[in-house]
This record gives C-alpha cells, sequence and structure tokens, in this order.
C-alpha cells in the first residue's frame, strides 16, 4: 500500500495545478459489467484547446470506511488481476483539442473464476509533458504538467445481491456545519456479496402534503464497495426544513433499485 487519496467517483492526478488546455475526462464516470457481458466501452474525450497524447493505464484501490481509497501494489482480489484478464483498445492515442476516441474494454475470465465482484481503475493520462511557467523568486522556471482521469469499473460474476439502510440522521444548520451550509447526515449500511453504488436524494414538503415534496439537497456516486459495510455522509441542502416532512430516497445509480425510503419531521 502506497497512499490514500479522497474518494471521488472521477479521480484528478496532477503534479502541479491543472491548467485550462490539459483537461480531459473519461465518459461514463462509472462502468459495470455484469452477466453474460463480456465487454463494454468508455469514451476519451480531449477538453483542451490543443493535441495531446493520452494513454490508458490500470490501477487498484480499496475503500475505507471514510470512503478514501488506498492505492494497492497488486490486484484488489487474488483471484482477479485486471492486467492478465482486461484488455484495452487501443491502449494510447492522439486526439485533437475537442476530440473523443472509443476504447473498448474486454474481458477473458478464467473458466475457473469464483462467483464475486471484482473492481479496478482505469487511468487516462496525458503522455506529452505541457511546459509551464512559474516564477520563483527572481527566476522564472518551466514545469511540466501531467493530467489524469480514473474510473471504477466493477466485474459482477455470478448470483450477486446487496441491500442498502439509512439511519442515524441529522440536519445540522450552517453555522454547525463543515460546508457552511445546511446539511443533511447520515450513515449508509450495505449488506450482501455486491456493492451499492447509490444515489441519496433529500425531499421536502413544507406542509407535509405527500403531493407538494421538492427536492433540496443530493449525492451522486455515494458507493460503498465490497470492502466496507458502512459510510458516513453528508449532503448540502439549499434550505434547512424547520416543519412539514422530509422523505430521504437511497437508490441504486445503475439499476433505479430504492435501497430504503424513509420520511421524517424536521
Amino acid at each position: 500500500m502506497r497512499s490514500i487519496i479522497p474518494l471521488a467517483l472521477v479521480l484528478i492526478f496532477v503534479l502541479m495545478p491543472i491548467s485550462a488546455h490539459a483537461r480531459v475526462d473519461i465518459i461514463p464516470h462509472m462502468v459495470v459489467i455484469e452477466g453474460r457481458d463480456r465487454s463494454s466501452e468508455v469514451t476519451i474525450i480531449n477538453l483542451s484547446d490543443e493535441v495531446n497524447t493520452y494513454a490508458l493505464d490500470i490501477l487498484n484501490y480499496r475503500q475505507g470506511n471514510n470512503g478514501a481509497y488506498e492505492t494497492l501494489d497488486g490486484p484488489l482480489s487474488p483471484d482477479f488481476d485486471p492486467e492478465k484478464i482486461v484488455r484495452m483498445s487501443p491502449r494510447e492515442f492522439t486526439l485533437i483539442a475537442r476530440a473523443k476516441q472509443k476504447v473498448r474494454l474486454s474481458l477473458r475470465k478464467p473458466a475457473d473464476l469464483p462467483e464475486g465482484e471484482y473492481r479496478f481503475h482505469i487511468l487516462a493520462v496525458g503522455r506529452e509533458e505541457m511546459p509551464e511557467e512559474r516564477v520563483t523568486g527572481e527566476k522564472q522556471v518551466s514545469v511540466k504538467v501531467n493530467v489524469g482521469v480514473a474510473i471504477p469499473v466493477i466485474i459482477r460474476h455470478g448470483d450477486l445481491s446487496a441491500t442498502g439502510k439509512l439511519t442515524d440522521f441529522k440536519l445540522v444548520g450552517s453555522t454547525k456545519s463543515p460546508s457552511q451550509k445546511p446539511e443533511f447526515q447520515f450513515t449508509a449500511l450495505r449488506e450482501g456479496n455486491a456493492s451499492t453504488l447509490g444515489r441519496v436524494e433529500v425531499f421536502w414538503s413544507p406542509d407535509g402534503g405527500s403531493a407538494n415534496y421538492k427536492s433540496i439537497g443530493f449525492i451522486t456516486n455515494f458507493n460503498l464497495f465490497t470492502e466496507i459495510t458502512e459510510r458516513k455522509g453528508a449532503i448540502t441542502l439549499s434550505e434547512l426544513p424547520t416543519s412539514g416532512q422530509l422523505k430521504i430516497v437511497y437508490s441504486d445509480t445503475e439499476s433505479k433499485k430504492i435501497y430504503d425510503e424513509i420520511v421524517i419531521t424536521p
């Protein structure tokens, strides 16, 4: 294990602050391959106004209970080495400004692969280092910038399932929250042999009528991967409810399955 990286569906890796011309993205921001599927596609987008060369790499992380990633020296599971099982084509390419490149992901699953969920990350990184000027004291120096974006790829093999639940709810005013805005704080729980790939949304009905709910905040990519069974979260709210009813919906971002739905009074 080498380092700890804050959790995000999209991870930005930089050696220096990102310049506007060095932007890149991967669509979609998460890939799930399951059932009989053996392949999928992602699209790499050069968001800059210049030509850039990109290469794809594989990274392995373990999620912690605080939502952070630990970088691993090898695969997350000894049964699934993505370097041996996954093929990406093309793996290196050059894109003109604002251009896109489709990349095919193909699996070569071993015949004896145990039932389970497996995960790795794809990193798209610029191969060409881009000079930027920095002034240090009386000297002006040229530094190099490398920018990359990583997304999780989840492989589900066999009969898998997961359930989710919300607990420990708390409404926090702007003067007491880390964001200095109203927040809905909660804990998400996971059970089963698959990840919960969650979206949690808060709805408010000021007068308590079920037909008058309006969304006042949500969080996406709130994932509990199979390494963890609980994770704390906080949703920034557009306003602080003081009456009526709150409805909180915890759903799967892929299948839209509702894990949990609760109604509480502020």
